[in-house]
């Protein structure tokens, strides 16, 4: 069986990419031929992963106008590539790649097409992320908006069956697209990555991020300064860059926090779960996330998670035992619960460990490549 991922590229770590090379990995563990159409990535990525047979198609990112005025020619390389390669079932991933394996089924309905949906596509269905993108992309993007749900939801319509990384964008997906029959594939972390056993804590708060106005980083700077007006001092380290993080510097700078808020920018992958593990918590304040891979890293870490009530947290936390939900925008209840883990230490040791007990049981990287074959299984053998 011959299974093709379309990624858009892999040009910085992201939920959606780590998802494809992980369970691309493991279906070629099981047996299964894999390729990987994208328009790019690190030049180790086939020496990383010898087992996947990667083809790049080049061109500028999504993020540029420059695409969309390229759009078809670039389609039509993964396209020739596709032909060349018979795949048994097209499986695309994160918009725009998405579109190829729509437009592909569409001129070639034999061929399965099962989409990943990691969210609907942001940029035609997400006001927010549409309002954070830069000029002219953003101009562009508002203007074009009509049409592209237009053309988005008859793309859809081609795909034949559509996996969701949470019942929260399974719920979505019926709403945009009136479609109700997903199966919900919770992506994982590789567990063997993480402490065996509780590190010891240290005297900080954590956040990993893309650092975008639309991630709500501010929330927690607004949480310290709380705190910090009422006598009590809170160490935050912000990981991660972004178009947003000159902001979030002024901002510490306002609200006086430049003492004890950190910002590393992108970290190596060691040093990051080093960080993990160490934080007295990690703060996830994103709202109506799709699924969110961070609270299940911190879990994994052995470390609380304060995640917003919305969304993909909602499945992966369990509030009051792994860590807390707190209420959208609530800058008082997040404040509230980080200075309540910083004083009851106990707390943190016992829903660490609840935490990490979550993710070994639910969210494996394993359990996750092992519902993806059964259903490719099916697939291809009902050919």
């Amino acid at each position: 069986m011959h299974v093709v991922y379309l990624q858009p590229h892999f040009t910085y770590p992201g939920g959606s990419g780590n998802f494809v090379l992980e369970t691309a990995e493991r279906l070629v563990q099981r047996g299964v031929d894999v390729s990987i159409i994208t328009q790019a990535g690190a030049s180790d990525l086939p020496q990383r992963y010898p087992g996947i047979r990667f083809r790049f198609v080049g061109g500028s990112l999504p993020d540029t106008i420059s695409y969309w005025v390229n759009y078809f020619r670039i389609y039509k390389r993964a396209e020739r590539i596709l032909d060349q390669i018979h795949p048994d079932i097209i499986f695309p991933h994160v918009f725009p790649a998405n579109y190829w394996g729509f437009l592909y089924k569409k001129h070639n309905p034999e061929i399965p097409c099962i989409w990943f949906c990691h969210e609907p596509s942001a940029f035609v269905h997400e006001r927010k992320v549409i309002n954070g993108l830069s000029n002219p992309m953003r101009f562009f993007a508002r203007s074009s908006n009509p049409l592209m749900k237009v053309i988005d939801t008859n793309l859809v319509s081609y795909a034949d069956y559509a996996l969701v990384n949470s019942k929260y964008t399974a719920e979505r997906y019926r709403k945009i697209y009136d479609v109700s029959e997903t199966e919900v594939v919770y992506p994982g972390v590789d567990i063997s990555e993480f402490p065996t056993h509780p590190a010891e804590k240290q005297d900080y708060v954590l956040c990993v991020s893309r650092l975008t106005k639309f991630k709500r980083i501010d929330l927690v700077l607004d949480a310290l300064s709380l705190l910090k007006r009422r006598g009590i001092g809170k160490k935050l380290v912000i990981i991660g860059d972004g178009e947003e993080k000159e902001n979030l510097m002024e901002k510490s700078q306002k609200l006086d926090l430049v003492d004890t808020v950190t910002f590393t920018g992108k970290v190596n992958r060691d040093l990051l779960i080093s960080y993990y593990a160490r934080a007295q918590c990690v703060v996830f304040p994103s709202v109506d996330e799709p699924f969110g891979i961070v609270p299940i890293e911190a879990q994994a870490a052995w470390t609380p998670i304060i995640a917003t009530r919305s969304g993909g947290p909602m499945e992966s936390v369990i509030d009051g035992e792994t860590g807390f939900l707190v209420e959208p925008n609530s800058v008082e209840e997040l404040a509230e619960k980080i200075l309540y883990l910083d004083q009851n230490r106990e707390i943190v040791e016992s829903m660490g460990i609840s935490g990490r007990r979550n993710v070994e049981n639910t969210f494996s990287w394993d359990r996750c490549a092992e519902q993806i074959l059964r259903i490719f299984t099916h697939t291809h053998r009902s050919i």
